[in-house]
């Protein structure tokens, strides 16, 4: 119950406040109170750190957005926005959080793969950590949560360039904890299509990460205990579009994030990071 007032709390504070969208030099602008709906298709992948762990296929993916006069829904992301000046923007944000997406293949989450602040991307590198004995497989825990998170998201706008931060709190009452992001990103346009390029910084509280990745009482005994600490996680984002038509463009995009000990040290994961990419075909249907 608690969980569903909130949301209905976000969204009554959607109504109340003036919305500034987002723009950038290049065509990043978008109408306010219209719908965008573009899909992609073609193929790509995410890693998955986890013993027994599904990739995620990546091969019919939407992206979806809508600014109106006073909120805005962003892949998955819903807020509103006030704008400070020319430059910086403030926006009240919720979203699921991600971290199931590891432990169910299908978790809603895992569908939107696009952000309009960067550019999607990463590397690939498939080198496994050396666990020795001490693993647990994700087939032999109990189900992870799913948690909402609330946030306030800082940015600003440059010639070319975006900056962002966005602290976030689990409203959900379901790991207590929070997270936080720090990140940079800048585009250019060649002649050889958009380029994007991005790097981020991920915050994870100690809550968060035992409650995921942790291994307590209420697992079968024959597995290692391990309690979550705070963990620190770089992320490198490259992203290409070739525009082919007014509604069609050739698009890729990587992304390599990688997990410190705090993550690492689990049973439960068995490499120091997380690899996505894609490659394949936008069309623009509205």
């Amino acid at each position: 119950m608690r969980y569903w007032l909130l949301l209905l709390c976000l969204l009554s504070i959607t109504a109340q406040a003036e919305t500034a969208l987002p723009c950038t030099q290049d065509d990043n602008c978008v109408t306010e109170q219209k719908l965008y709906l573009n899909i992609a298709l073609g193929y790509g992948q995410r890693s998955n750190p986890l013993h027994d762990g599904d990739e995620l296929p990546l091969v019919l993916l939407p992206d979806i957005y809508y600014y109106s006069k006073h909120w805005f829904f962003d892949n998955g992301k819903l807020g509103t926005s006030w704008a400070l000046n020319d430059q910086w923007q403030l926006s009240l944000v919720g979203q699921f959080n991600q971290e199931k997406g590891f432990f169910q293949k299908w978790f809603g989450g895992n569908a939107f793969q696009f952000r309009h602040s960067f550019a999607n991307s990463g590397i690939v590198d498939e080198t496994e950590k050396d666990t020795g004995p001490l693993q647990a497989s994700v087939r032999e825990i109990s189900k992870r949560p799913t948690a909402y998170d609330l946030g306030l998201q800082l940015d600003w706008f440059g010639e070319n360039w975006h900056l962002q931060g966005v602290a976030w709190q689990d409203v959900s009452n379901t790991y207590q904890g929070q997270h936080a992001t720090i990140g940079a990103g800048r585009s250019w346009q060649t002649s050889t299509g958009n380029w994007q390029l991005g790097a981020r910084l991920h915050w994870k509280s100690a809550k968060l990460i035992d409650t995921y990745y942790g291994i307590d009482n209420n697992e079968p005994f024959y597995l290692d205990r391990y309690k979550g600490k705070p963990s620190w996680q770089p992320e490198l984002r490259l992203g290409w579009q070739y525009p082919l038509s007014e509604r069609v463009a050739l698009l890729a995009f990587l992304r390599y994030l990688h997990l410190d000990d705090a993550m690492t040290d689990s049973p439960l994961v068995r490499t120091n990071h997380v690899t996505t990419w894609f490659f394949g075909v936008s069309y623009r249907l509205f």
